[in-house]
This record gives C-alpha cells, structure tokens and sequence, in this order.
C-alpha cells in the first residue's frame, strides 16, 4: 500500500481558499494565503508564453495563479516538478 504525500501547496488549497477565490478573486485570494503562510515566497510562473503571479514554498511546490476559460484566473497547486 502507498501513501500518498501531499505538497504544502495542495494542504493549504483548500475548498474555502478556492470558494474565496470564486467570490473575491483569484489574486485576492492567493495574497490571503500569501499572508498566511509565513514560510513562502512570492514568485512567477509561466503558463504558456505569460507570466503569472503565484507563491512557492520550502517543498518547492507552488500555488499560482492559472489562466482558466473565458478570462477567468484560477489558483492552481502544482509540485517542485510541474508548472
């Protein structure tokens, strides 16, 4: 049997932070865990040929802002080895 580890960015992406992100924002939202999480850093991703607003952590996971359908952002856990 295997266990499954969870990034830090996927245990703080939970449904609340992503009801909020529907409700306030996605940049709004990522700025909340932002100051919530003490041990991030702010950072950029590229999504295709854009750059967007995200945090990564010490694990080297990432919770970044995606482009989603119809302009719409969405926040997004991706690991050390994704983006």
């Amino acid at each position: 049997m295997t266990v499954a580890v969870k990034s830090v960015a996927e245990k703080l992406l939970s449904p609340a932070i992503l009801l909020q992100a529907q409700k306030d924002g996605a940049l709004n939202a990522l700025e909340a865990v932002y100051t919530k999480a003490r041990y991030a850093r702010y950072t950029r991703v590229k999504w295709g040929s854009d750059y967007y607003d995200g945090i990564q952590f010490d694990d080297g996971s990432h919770i970044s802002v995606r482009p989603g359908p119809f302009n719409h952002l969405m926040l997004v856990a991706t690991g050390s080895s994704t983006q």
